[in-house]
């Protein structure tokens, strides 16, 4: 027969296991994991190019060089004019620069209007939030030297 501290000592066990138990249940219950719903992407949203998980790029650098040639004010080439035109536009979900959204700070009106046709030329590889394409703020410099 058990002595009552033996008892006593065993029921206090019990109740701890029971506490432990009731403890790792209610942990348990808290600790159920919320999955939100995926973030919907609207189409007007434009997001920063750098937060991208892929960001936009040129599709053909050569294509861009050869249309900077193109572009240049032959006064200024003439003239040995060099400059850079430093853009800020959003590149579309079609891999276009949006027209309406293409901003240039040139040194010389020349380059500006000679810059903001070479971005409506050119074509970029869209950008992309996880597997989605979406439409990006990028900003570029275009350098023209005779």
């Amino acid at each position: 027969m058990a002595t009552p501290a033996h008892v006593s000592l065993s029921v206090s066990l019990d109740d701890e296991v029971t506490m432990i138990r009731r403890l790792l249940i209610a942990t348990a219950a808290a600790a159920v994991v919320t999955v939100a719903a995926p973030s919907v992407v609207r189409a007007q949203d434009i997001f920063d190019a750098a937060a991208l998980s892929t960001p936009p790029k040129l599709a053909s650098p050569p294509m861009a060089a050869r249309l900077v040639a193109r572009t240049y004010p032959e006064d200024l080439r003439r003239a040995g004019t060099s400059g850079t035109v430093y853009l800020k536009f959003v590149v579309g979900t079609d891999g276009k620069a949006e027209p309406g959204t293409i901003e240039a700070d040139a040194p010389l009106a020349g380059f500006e209007t000679a810059a903001k046709q070479v971005i409506q030329g050119i074509e970029f590889t869209p950008g992309k939030k996880g597997s989605q394409t979406v439409r990006a703020r990028m900003e570029m410099a275009l350098v023209y030297k005779p």
